[in-house]
């Protein structure tokens, strides 16, 4: 499970939005985007979450790894259990 975060000051500041998480599914392995509690009671804009959606479908089968290695100033994922 990858850990989706949005940096509204940019990766330096160190401040960051948990946007959701992005999980495989075991039957068939295509990621799967689950929205954070935060994002889903309206603390932030839906735009993050379609964001995140069109960044997992952008990466296909190889997410997992590709999402982790992104070059984003905004964008980061983390492997969380």
């Amino acid at each position: 499970m990858l850990e989706a975060r949005f940096h509204p000051q940019q990766k330096a500041a160190g401040d960051f939005i948990v946007v959701g998480h992005v999980v495989w599914e075991v039957d068939d392995g295509k990621p799967l985007v689950q929205p954070s509690r935060r994002l889903l009671s309206g603390g932030e804009p839906a735009t993050f979450l379609s964001k995140l959606q069109y960044l997992v479908a952008l990466n296909g089968a190889a997410s997992f790894e590709r999402l982790q290695v992104l070059r984003s100033q905004f964008w980061s994922f983390v492997e969380v259990h």
